[in-house]
């Protein structure tokens, strides 16, 4: 699940950053309007003032206990509301890049120096706390616990990075055009690529038609599993998790979470986890392989333990053991299975206590049924694996959370992101020589929330070893959906697609649903997928009853396309961007929320409809070819 705004500056300390009301209303955007970097160009000697402007406001309150008048109208005017606490970064227009950027480099920067100048743990914590509950960010309670559980990991960083910026956090944690990244710390280092390769001149095509020797495979992802759900619990509390059992029974009926799930802010009950793997057991004995692409744990993040995670990591892997026996299971971790959530230990750091090797053990341990003896080193290295699943077809498993722009480590060593990806390369490079397929399990998408450089070598990876890579999949979003690579040098030619499970969890807005795929048994690349889901109003209607699980639509079946190949996804993404497609479109995004009532009671406007095309051609923050070449074609 992507971090959201109110979660961010609880846990970040440091980034204190989005002061500004971010009306829920506001549609993303990607698209980048005439004279944008003239003005990210003047933007920077505003941030810099502005910059100066905050530390004098802040070294004043600190020196005299009490904020000025101006300090506090600062605060007043940015206060958010409870319904804007669950804006994600991501999804921030343009528009807001550039005042986002400058209170980023403002707040972030007077944390900075007051660390720096000698401030002690408790008064970093008291001074955010205080923020944190004045902005209205969260109840206080959560801010508490946010900023506990991720405080030290964050002083430690800046007392071992002295050269640190507030202008560098902020462009790696915000990753938008405004906040310009210009430390080579961050940017000049690479994967060093093999140089036998060829240079892309069309688009990767020729995906066989499904046929009736396909293989099948299941994905399920995003469960989010919270053991402290509770029916008829508050649904609308206001925190990153709701119908909790510590949130109390409402007043109002309607906002009682509901017994299979809710809409609203809540993770998923077990009778709702139980249900969707017994279901998938039941329709698709038949399965060939599981792809489990990791988010086991609830969005609880300000009260997270690893003796919490490891129960629910525990409980939900052996429950897949159970029901699907001997049908092999390739699980890999979600950014949430971290404690604290999304931080990933990188680089070499001295302290034991902030190792995430507790969590790669258990995972070794858990998964070691299904996989050869050989993966255990990785899987213990660094969370991550490759598997033979028969001659000529490998899975390669990747742990690609530490790209994950709120994984605080990123800013401590940015170059030890290089270690997983040079091993994803020399492993291709193997499969290569032996003449292997190969599918990437990841879960977070390439283009959602990676640290830009980190998009920018995978893209390079996938270029080189377009033949070799016959799929990637992927979690994260809760959505339906799917993305497009394009050559970096060449973006008119299409040499890979990523597929996007959705989720079994509701949070937030969207119903449950798993996909089955149909891989062709001699090239496996994927020929067609079905995704089934299940209304979440409806079910709750009868709590007795199981849910009623339906296909929503076959992809082949539902765009006509000639195959799934990259050129032919590229065939149906050019038609999309058309008045003449506007239908579809539309249909697609539906299905993107996976009909979800709650989502589609909001509509999508033909604005919303040309982002959400975007999002399926953008894999580099900083890369946004397509989305312009499509816009220009959207509204003829």
């Amino acid at each position: 699940m992507k971090c959201q705004v109110s979660v961010l500056l609880g846990a970040a300390l440091l980034c204190l950053v989005v002061l500004v009301l971010q009306p829920s209303t506001v549609r993303a955007d990607r698209l980048q309007p005439k004279g944008y970097k003239q003005t990210v160009e003047k933007l920077q000697k505003f941030y810099a003032s502005f910059e100066q402007q905050v530390s004098r406001e802040f070294r004043r309150w600190q020196q005299q206990g009490s904020m000025t008048p101006h300090f506090r109208h600062l605060i007043a005017a940015s206060a958010i509301g409870k319904s804007e606490r669950a804006q994600e970064i991501r999804e921030l227009p343009t528009a807001r890049e550039g005042p986002l950027c400058a209170i980023c480099r403002g707040f972030g920067g007077s944390v900075l120096e007051f660390r720096r100048e000698g401030a002690s743990r408790e008064e970093v914590f008291n001074t955010t706390v205080e923020l944190c509950t004045m902005l209205n960010l969260q109840e206080e309670s959560i801010c508490r616990g946010l900023i506990d559980l991720n405080i030290d990991t964050i002083l430690y960083i800046v007392d071992n990075r002295p050269e640190l910026s507030s202008a560098s956090l902020c462009a790696v944690v915000f990753q938008s055009g405004a906040c310009v990244l210009d430390d080579p710390t961050f940017t000049e280092w690479q994967v060093e690529l093999d140089p036998n390769g060829t240079p892309v001149t069309a688009s990767k095509a020729g995906t066989p038609q499904r046929g009736p020797n396909d293989l099948k495979i299941v994905q399920i992802t995003d469960l989010h599993f919270d053991p402290n759900y509770r029916p008829g619990y508050n649904a609308e509390c206001g925190a990153p998790a709701c119908c909790r059992e510590s949130q109390g029974v409402p007043e109002d009926p309607a906002a009682g979470a509901g017994h299979w799930g809710d809409y609203r802010n809540c993770d998923t009950p077990w009778n709702a986890v139980e249900d969707l793997l017994d279901r998938v057991a039941e329709e698709h004995a038949d399965a060939d392989f599981i792809y489990h692409t990791g988010d086991i744990i609830d969005h609880g993040i300000w009260e997270t333990s690893i003796g919490y995670n490891v129960r629910s990591i525990s409980r939900v892997v052996e429950k897949f053991r159970q029901t699907f026996g001997e049908t092999p299971v390739y699980n890999i971790l979600g950014n949430h299975e971290a404690h604290p959530t999304n931080v990933y230990e990188l680089g070499e750091v001295t302290r034991p206590d902030f190792s995430t090797n507790w969590l790669y053990h258990l995972s070794a341990d858990l998964w070691s049924q299904w996989l050869p003896q050989a993966a255990q080193q990785t899987i213990r290295l660094g969370g991550y694996y490759t598997a033979l699943v028969s001659p000529g077809f490998r899975v390669i498993a990747l742990n690609n959370n530490d790209c994950y722009t709120f994984n605080w480590w990123i800013l401590f060593q940015p170059d030890a992101l290089k270690g997983q990806l040079q091993w994803l390369h020399d492993v291709l490079l193997q499969a290569e020589r032996a003449g292997e397929k190969v599918h990437i399990l990841a879960h977070l998408p390439i283009s959602s929330d990676c640290f830009s450089v980190w998009q920018r070598e995978y893209r390079r990876i996938l270029e080189r070893f377009r033949d070799t890579i016959s799929a990637q999949f992927h979690g994260h979003t809760h959505k339906d959906e799917f993305n497009v690579f394009y050559a970096s040098e060449s973006p008119e030619h299409a040499v890979g697609v990523a597929w996007n499970g959705g989720s079994g969890t509701s949070h937030t807005n969207v119903n449950p649903n798993y996909v089955v795929y149909y891989v062709n048994p001699e090239t496996y690349e994927v020929t067609d997928f079905e995704s089934y889901a299940y209304n979440l109003t409806s079910a709750n209607m009868s709590p007795d009853e199981r849910p009623a699980w339906f296909r929503m639509y076959s992809f082949q079946e539902e765009y006509g396309l000639s195959d799934l190949s990259p050129a032919g996804v590229d065939e149906m993404i050019q038609r999309l961007g058309t008045p003449a497609g506007r239908d579809e479109l539309r249909r697609y995004w539906e299905y993107k929320v996976k009909l979800a009532d709650a989502s589609l009671a909001t509509d999508c406007t033909d604005e919303c409809l040309l982002n959400h095309l975007c999002e399926i051609v953008t894999n580099q923050a900083d890369d946004l070819r397509k989305c312009q070449e499509l816009s220009e074609t959207f509204f003829d």
